[in-house]
């Protein structure tokens, strides 16, 4: 973390029913990532070779972990992107960190899987970094935007290439027993 800005952990428990009556949606957002250019591209994305909601269904609680980056320091779009983008890897690795320590857990990743240059599935090979490969909120069928929102009661923003959000969010969590 930088002194140029901060960020503020948020975290809540959702039950697992609750979880998938209200916030997810595979069909909606697999048509989503069907839009995306990385479609398909990596192990975290879809198509997956299982049904989400059986996954998701093999847990009792979703503890939802957000990361806020403060961006008021930053001085250009660039600036603060970077700071995002320098905070992703630290998010998710404590994500595996929590993940380690809380027996029959799974971590979920913020974004989509970015620890191979090219992944192994391009080449019809299995994930070389099972150990680090994570499924995304949105990649298993959540809506993060949602979930953020109801249970925070503050929104994701965006920046349309031009302007600074007042902040940038990573939302993700882990799976519970």
């Amino acid at each position: 973390m930088s002194d140029k800005y901060t960020v503020t952990r948020y975290e809540a428990d959702i039950p697992m029913e609750e979880f998938i009556s209200e916030y997810f949606d595979y069909e909606k957002t697999h048509k989503l990532c069907q839009a995306c250019p990385g479609y398909s591209g990596t192990w975290a994305c879809p198509p997956f070779d299982f049904d989400p909601k059986e996954y998701l269904m093999q847990y009792s609680n979703f503890h939802m972990v957000v990361d806020k980056i403060d961006n008021s320091g930053a001085t250009s779009v660039e600036e603060a992107q970077g700071w995002l983008f320098s905070e992703l890897d630290r998010f998710n690795r404590n994500l595996l960190e929590i993940e380690s320590r809380i027996s029959g857990s799974c971590a979920m990743a913020a974004q989509e899987c970015q620890y191979c240059k090219k992944c192994a599935r391009q080449s019809g090979h299995p994930c070389i970094h099972p150990d680090l490969m994570r499924y995304s909120l949105e990649s298993i069928g959540a809506f993060p935007v949602k979930l953020v929102h109801d249970k925070l009661g503050f929104d994701i923003l965006w920046s349309d290439g031009t302007s600074i959000p007042e902040y940038y969010i990573m939302a993700a969590g882990i799976l519970k027993k």
